[in-house]
């Protein structure tokens, strides 16, 4: 997943950059065939965006669905702990009088 983040921050860059250089010709100039290919660079950016956060999401969601449906063993108990016993601590000794 983590090399999906990196493929799509790199190409969502690369086109943005490639739909400013375009805005900026066509700023500059004027003419109207760099403004449709700074606009399609742009929606092409948004669309490798969304498609990203998509395959997380629903990656996310099949997971989830494959746990439910074929869920592994269940996790140990945890030990019984003896009455004013923290986690990771031995017992308390009795430190009551006895009668």
């Amino acid at each position: 997943m983590k090399w999906l983040f990196i493929a799509s921050t790199v190409l969502t860059l690369l086109l943005l950059g490639g739909s400013a250089m375009f805005w900026t010709l066509h700023a500059s100039t004027g003419a109207d065939v760099p403004r449709l290919r700074a606009v399609g660079l742009f929606r092409w950016a948004v669309v490798v965006v969304l498609g990203t956060f998509n395959i997380w999401i629903f990656t996310r969601v099949g997971g989830a669905i494959i746990d439910i449906w074929f869920p592994g063993a269940p996790p140990a108990p945890p030990p019984a702990l003896i009455d004013g016993q923290l986690p990771g601590r031995p017992p308390p000794e009795d430190t009551a009088p006895k009668n």
